[in-house]
């Protein structure tokens, strides 16, 4: 155990937090107890345990514990606690002994977590095994405590969160289960389940409409509300209703975290890795929260944020680093520079005070937990969790779909938890992935002038196999064509959507329709500008309409005789984008596709108006480096900030003599056309304000430029991935 410094931080104004003081304890180890450490997979003991607990209660003001996982070997990081060579690390700051191992051996640590008292040690073993080019989970939970006892197997699940039932006592254990066996490295399993940390035997499931994601749930004092993801990167709230929690979709990003008051003040971690969306009210209030001011992080990459039991004080792990030489992501290459840090919140949740360094030394560490005594009687002020409570269904507009029987595919847009259940009652989410260049547009909408989205199989078997055998169903979407997406005009017979035996496409601006070997033509011409489309299929054919009103088709010989795909694919060539799309087993009613078309042209009402474009010509004066497929994993794409010289504007204006822009470097795991870009080379550039496009909250942004701060622009160029 090195030094523990007082970090100050600055609010969003550049304004020091009330702590200025660094203090530090005894520096630790001399040269040759270093060079054993390299060798050693123990963790050396704490040289000055005393000073150590002295900075941290100094900081926290009462009793603290923290627990978390590091890398056994020097130098070495596991940011995702995938390997079995962790170390158990701790220190409670009443028991002398300072940091240290909690227990010897190495093992899976992950996700170490404390109890409500702070007595009992929580982790879980996800005993991955790979198998078929995928790891496969089957985790187990453990007990163990202060005394390093022998760890005590209490249930199957990932623990995510130990909570306590303020009307019985009863201490609770929430865990996710049956984690999906995955290529990538975000974990999602199929329900949320609680069980007694006394009694692991009587288990309940308190969540199952969607997949969720393990990091974070964390509970409000009540328990009415709790962090979540439902899953990745769908980040929210969860609420609790009639014995279980139904979700609610705030915005879109990673690691969730709630606090564990009755504030209901909640965040979302940015793509950057540096920032947090704050959210209050479930969503109704929102702000956003600097995480990366202190010095010795100053502007780098975090990981593992989560709130302690405390409402102002909160756990980090970073600055992220990579090695020399390393390409992608330096959260999964730079996990061994990775140290722990314990931050102070404002009262009123609006700025970090200051930040205390837990760990000094050259092994990562990674999932972090804090405990502070007399946690219960801390408050922020100026927030409650709403008293009407809101139902998590409230994420599907009440007036869109009008009816929700027979769906069989669901899909509003991308703020959206587009969850909903089939005639059968089971519940299905609309997982959609995206090829080539497809992305979301500034609605929210599939925006498909680059490539397609593609249902993931597994989801939409019931719909593929109904499309394949009934005659009847109806597809419908609020369509943004070409032309108002300001997208290049589209090449002839171009694909809109396309499930089994039902085509639907355009054909120089006239819409197409393809069943088996017959294909059907509109007679007039689509609108230019936004509009709703409902295509009905039946046993003798099809029939459209547009805006609610029908559209005249022609029948045309000679469509592909082609079997349909295994999933349910939207674009192909087309140069639009989408949004409210739905399938459903049945013909609709006249009257509900009136309905439709009547909420589908209400939200176009609401588009905001087309922002400030600049066009200009800019020398690359500092990059970012290029993210790789396995670099920015579980992401498929990824934006990377560049700095330009302006040298000189041909539309627009702009005051500033640089220009920090982000640019879509990959998209669809595969690197866009243009990059990497050379550094004192001059580029055209056309792009807008990236405040003015939302749909980029919580896409991975890769910065390593010195502009950091500076106001960051958006590049509006339509992207094309390298074949």
């Amino acid at each position: 155990m090195a030094s523990l410094s007082l970090l100050p931080s600055c609010d969003k104004d550049g304004d020091d937090g009330k702590e200025t003081k660094s203090k530090s304890s005894k520096e630790k180890s001399s040269s040759k107890d270093k060079s054993k450490s390299k060798s050693d997979k123990s963790h050396p003991p704490d040289d000055n345990p005393t000073e150590t607990s002295q900075a941290i209660e100094a900081f926290t003001g009462a009793h603290t514990r923290l627990v978390w996982a590091k890398a056994s070997q020097p130098h070495e990081g596991d940011t995702f606690a995938q390997s079995d060579k962790l170390l158990l690390m701790g220190i409670d700051t009443r028991d002398g002994k300072g940091e240290r191992a909690i227990l010897s051996k190495p093992a899976n640590y992950s996700r170490p977590l404390l109890s409500t008292t702070g007595e009992v040690i929580l982790y879980t073993d996800k005993n991955t095994v790979r198998k078929g080019g995928k790891k496969h989970y089957h985790p187990v939970i453990y007990r163990t405590d202060w005394k390093g006892s022998a760890p005590v197997k209490l249930a199957e699940g990932y623990a995510v969160d130990c909570w306590k039932d303020p009307a019985s006592g009863t201490e609770y254990v929430f865990a996710v289960s049956n984690l999906k066996a995955t290529k990538g490295l975000s974990l999602e399993g199929d329900k949320l389940i609680r069980f007694p940390l006394e009694d692991p035997s009587k288990v309940e499931v308190m969540y199952d409409d969607t997949p969720i994601t393990p990091d974070n749930v964390q509970f409000s004092r009540d328990g009415t509300r709790a962090s979540g993801q439902f899953p990745w990167p769908h980040s929210g709230v969860l609420i609790l209703q009639g014995g279980k929690y139904t979700a609610k979709k705030i915005t879109t990003g990673c690691w969730s975290g709630l606090a564990p008051d009755n504030s209901g003040v909640g965040w979302t971690f940015d793509g950057e890795h540096r920032k947090v969306a704050m959210a209050a009210e479930d969503g109704s209030k929102n702000w956003y929260i600097n995480l990366s001011e202190a010095a010795g992080m100053k502007g780098s990459e975090l990981y593992h944020p989560r709130w302690s039991n405390h409402a102002r004080y909160i756990v980090i792990t970073g600055p992220y680093a990579k090695k020399k030489g390393e390409d992608g992501s330096v959260i999964n290459k730079g996990g061994g520079s990775a140290e722990i840090y314990l931050g102070r919140m404002s009262e009123t949740a609006d700025k970090m005070e200051a930040w205390l360094q837990i760990c000094h030394d050259n092994r990562g560490d990674a999932y972090p937990d804090a405990w502070i005594a007399n946690a219960d009687s801390a408050n922020l002020k100026g927030y409650t969790i709403p008293t009407a409570t809101q139902s998590g269904a409230s994420v599907i507009a009440s007036s869109w779909p009008a009816s929700k029987e027979g769906l069989l595919f669901f899909w509003k847009d991308r703020t959206t938890l587009n969850a909903f259940a089939t005639r059968d009652g089971a519940k299905h989410e609309s997982v959609l992935a995206g090829r080539d260049a497809a992305r979301y547009g500034r609605m929210g909408e599939l925006l498909l002038d680059g490539g397609s989205y593609e249902a993931e199989p597994e989801f939409v078997k019931a719909a593929v196999t109904h499309l394949r055998t009934q005659p009847a169903a109806t597809f419908e979407a609020l369509v943004l064509p070409g032309q108002y997406e300001g997208t290049a005009a589209n090449a002839p017979l171009t694909t809109i959507f396309n499930g089994a035996d039902f085509t639907v496409g355009e054909d120089t601006g006239h819409l197409v329709l393809v069943r088996g070997a017959t294909a059907w033509r509109s007679k007039t011409a689509l609108p230019a500008v936004p509009y709703h489309l409902a295509v009905t299929r039946s046993a003798e054919g099809f029939a459209a309409q547009v805006n609610g009103e029908p559209l005249e088709l022609d029948s045309l010989p000679g469509g592909g005789a082609k079997p349909g795909p295994e999933t349910l694919t939207f674009g192909g060539g087309w140069n639009g984008g989408l949004l409210q799309v739905a399938l459903y087993d049945r013909i609709l009613t006249d009257e509900e596709i009136a309905s439709n078309a009547h909420a589908a042209q209400a939200r176009v009402s609401t588009f905001p108006s087309a922002p400030q474009r600049v066009k200009l010509s800019g020398k690359l004066t500092e990059s970012s480096p290029m993210p790789t497929p396995e670099g920015i994993s579980p992401y498929t794409g990824a934006l990377v900030a560049h700095l330009y010289e302006v040298e000189k504007i041909h539309q627009g204006t702009l005051e500033t003599k640089t220009v920090l822009v982000k640019h879509w470097a990959m998209l669809g795991e595969k690197v866009v056309q243009g990059f990497p870009r050379e550094v004192g080379k001059t580029y055209e550039l056309l792009i807008e304000r990236e405040v003015d496009h939302t749909q980029l909250k919580g896409e991975r942004v890769i910065d390593d430029t010195t502009a950091f701060d500076q106001e960051a622009w958006f590049d509006v160029a339509s992207p094309r991935v390298a074949p």
